[in-house]
């Protein structure tokens, strides 16, 4: 099922702020991470050390049905200082 995805910091710039993906119907972190590296592979070293957050909340071994979700974003790492 075709879904839109948040990028955010140096993704959303170098891909696009929003992607649509296809996703399958029962995801977790690894599958998110999974299927947007396969459409963007110049990005995947960047695309798999993301966090990723559902309904504005961080994931980490939870599964959900896509049907219950109602925003995906992938978040990558920052460093401070």
């Amino acid at each position: 099922m075709p879904r839109e995805i948040k990028l955010f910091a140096y993704l959303a710039e170098t891909i696009a702020p929003t992607v649509t993906i296809d996703l399958p119907e029962t995801l977790d972190r690894d599958t998110v991470l999974t299927v947007v590296a396969m459409k963007y592979p110049l990005a995947k070293k960047e695309i798999e050390s993301c966090n990723v957050a559902i309904d504005q909340s961080y994931i980490t071994d939870e599964k959900f049905s896509l049907t219950e979700v109602k925003e995906i974003a992938l978040i990558p790492p920052v460093s401070g200082g």
